[in-house]
């Protein structure tokens, strides 16, 4: 067995970065220092030039966060719905996820039910913690997560 490489790093930053589905950006982890990295199109072009010189110059160093294949995301909200209790919400999000635009209706049905919609945000974000911690296991990196503490402590109050 291979050892991993320990991180120290935000998890909460990497699982955002690979939830976000925006074509126009990427995000690399430094494994030296645990910084997420940020590049978008919009970025100067020179800018981004020289962001991906110093990533490539440390090939080692950096490793590009996959990101989030839409269809996990959909599935996640179908297995969501089937844990809710409520038949006429049920009945409303399924509606939603139908067709296109599926993430925004669901999400906006869910703004009439905050105690669901709390509890979507914790079974989306375990979800995405979940495949993240995956990746990470996969490509080899142990995260120690620099946000652990903090979180315990929210979760004392």
């Amino acid at each position: 067995m291979s050892r991993k490489i320990k991180v120290a790093a935000d998890l909460g930053e990497i699982c955002w970065a690979f939830e976000d589905a925006s074509l126009e950006s990427r995000y690399y982890l430094d494994l030296k220092t645990g910084e997420v990295i940020f590049v978008s199109d919009f970025m100067d072009t020179e800018e981004i030039e020289e962001i991906e010189e110093e990533l490539s110059a440390g090939f080692e160093r950096y490793i590009k966060i996959q990101k989030m294949p839409p269809r996990e995301g959909y599935e996640d909200m179908k297995d969501f719905i089937e844990t809710v209790q409520d038949e006429n919400l049920k009945e409303k999000l399924y509606i939603a996820i139908d067709g296109r635009g599926a993430f925004r209706r669901f999400k906006n049905v869910l703004l009439s039910y905050p105690e669901e919609r709390e509890r979507w945000f914790k079974f989306k974000d375990a979800r995405v913690r979940e495949r993240v911690k995956e990746w990470l296991d996969a490509e080899g990196i142990e995260i120690i997560d620099t946000n652990e503490p903090d979180r315990e402590k929210r979760n004392q109050k």
